[in-house]
């Protein structure tokens, strides 16, 4: 049997935590669970430590880190944790995902497979990227993650970089659609995500094409959240040293071969 930890962020999450902490602990696999309470001031830690093997208090804090590289240092808070555990995998998870039974090992079994370190399902109902694993509801090979450190770096994109960062080794990610999970608020969009959802694409040094169609498809619903993408794509931010070099190259091969494949059809 895999040893699997799962760490779960949560603020202000009252209304929401319950829900998500139940569907872990009704996964056909034994979850060693972590929840870092970040400076929640309703009950959000009474309840986790319903359920959690460890709940991590963290002190509170007014600005909503949501996007922010601060946001990073909280899910470390729960990576310490799971750090010191021998484990092979993790899953990070949102305080409003509702999970199937079978979900973890489900994910486990396909990543074992096809030596996967990385990968998620999706929310249903929404849509999601066809590689690139969601920032809730993905699990991470514990090996390879401590390999790299067993942290997300305090900067923006931070989500992202994890997956460029498996890439650039020649490691394998991946996105299963037909293995469902739920979202008890749904993914919200606004103008501030995407200019910080534009800050991660410049410090992860996305290729300006790929950057530009992204914001173009955004822009065909709304043009704000398009210029909002934009200016923060065009801003000053601390790129990723390690990566930089990678992504770009990576995103045009990438485009390439859409292209092409477009066209044959």
């Amino acid at each position: 049997m895999y040893r699997c930890g799962a760490i779960v962020i949560a603020r202000d999450e009252s209304n929401s935590i319950r829900a998500c902490l139940e569907s872990l602990r009704k996964q056909i696999i034994d979850l060693f669970l972590v929840v870092v309470n970040d400076g929640s001031l309703d009950n959000t830690g009474e309840i986790a430590s319903e359920y959690a093997d460890i709940v991590v208090d963290l002190p509170r804090h007014e600005e909503n880190w949501t996007g922010l590289p601060e946001l990073a240092g909280v899910f470390n808070a729960g990576f310490d944790v799971l750090d010191k555990k021998d484990l092979d995998y993790v899953l990070i998870s949102g305080s409003d995902a509702i999970y199937p039974p079978k979900y973890v090992s489900i994910i486990i079994d396909r990543m074992k497979k096809e030596n996967i370190v990385l990968c998620s399902g999706v929310p249903k109902g929404e849509r999601s990227s066809f590689w690139i694993p969601r920032g809730s509801g993905r699990v991470v090979n514990a090996k390879w993650f401590k390999s790299i450190g067993f942290r997300y770096p305090l900067n923006y994109g931070f989500e992202a970089y994890l997956v460029y960062k498996a890439l650039s080794q020649g490691r394998k990610v991946a996105v299963f659609p037909d293995l469902t999970f739920e979202l008890s608020r749904g993914t919200r969009i606004s103008r501030r995500k995407m200019y910080l959802w534009g800050k991660g694409m410049k410090a992860l040094n996305y290729w300006w094409l790929y950057a530009l169609g992204r914001a173009l498809v955004i822009g065909i619903r709304s043009p704000p959240n398009c210029f909002a993408l934009m200016r923060g794509y065009m801003s000053k931010v601390e790129q990723y040293e390690d990566i930089k070099d990678f992504v770009p190259k990576f995103q045009e091969k990438m485009f390439i071969r859409r292209t092409i494949s477009f066209l044959r059809l």
